[in-house]
């Protein structure tokens, strides 16, 4: 099994378990991290990313990418390459997209893709075994997929200069740098610092996590104008919303909201 599945309350917990390929974006991994996505349940509040073995994800399967390369290319047909890049592509898009809050456990190597992975989620703990490094200029390719989730996370200066150099960053450095958020000395504390997490997300009403999220992402890429418009329309539909009348009246009544309640 490539992929482990579990549920925590209102969280789904997913781990990384291919030991033979350290826990690779394989296409295979990639399509059963797309089921168990399709098979979330409604109202999750949190996903819990995070892989076995002693290793996050060792990012691109280069099996995989050898095997494509040697392949001969028809005439007129389409790179395989191209095919392999753009399924991955989608992939983090839909990964980053995500409506409830993702949560990154890097406690081992996160390399290139599984780097990527990680700074396509929302939240990021390492531990002092946490090793991030964009190896993919030093094997003579770019990290092209994951570029958008690398510069959104660091900013371009640093971006480049992890791209640029394949340097290695440790666990208390990626904190340092904004790669992840918290730093654990061990897994005993990230376990902990999840859970904290966790409740602080369950305070939170899903579909209003799910709208800051979009608002977030359009606010990189639309003009100002535009965007103060659609937080308008936004915030007014929130506020009128059921999570909307329903978090005022809790606050008037100095009780939970329902969605915290239904998180005991």
């Amino acid at each position: 099994m490539r992929l482990r599945r579990r549920e925590v309350g209102r969280s789904l917990i997913l781990t990384l378990n291919d030991k033979a390929r350290q826990n690779a974006l394989s296409a295979e991994m990639v399509v059963e991290l797309a089921r168990a996505l399709d098979a979330a349940p409604e109202g999750l509040a949190a996903l819990v990313i995070e892989g076995a073995n002693g290793v996050f994800s060792a990012g691109a399967d280069l099996k995989s990418l050898s095997e494509a390369l040697a392949a001969p290319l028809a005439p007129g047909a389409t790179d395989p390459l191209e095919s392999l890049s753009v399924a991955g592509g989608r992939f983090f898009a839909r990964f980053a997209a995500l409506p409830y809050v993702t949560i990154a456990v890097v406690d081992g190597a996160a390399i290139g893709g599984g780097m990527g992975l990680a700074c396509a989620s929302d939240v990021v703990i390492a531990t002092a075994r946490a090793r991030f490094a964009l190896a993919e200029t030093t094997l003579g390719f770019p990290p092209a997929q994951i570029a958008p989730y690398l510069v959104a996370r660091l900013g371009e200066r640093i971006a480049k200069r992890l791209a640029l150099t394949g340097a290695r960053v440790e666990g208390r450095e990626a904190a340092a740098l904004g790669l992840a958020d918290y730093y654990c000395e061990g897994e005993r504390e990230a376990a902990a610092k999840v859970e904290a997490l966790i409740v602080s997300i369950e305070r939170c009403a899903p579909e209003a996590n799910a709208e800051t999220k979009r608002l977030f992402s359009l606010a990189r890429l639309m003009a100002r104008d535009a965007y103060i418009e659609t937080a308008a329309t936004s915030f007014a539909a929130a506020l009128r919303g059921e999570e909307g009348r329903e978090g005022l009246a809790a606050f008037r009544e100095k009780r939970a909201p329902n969605w915290a309640r239904a998180a005991k």
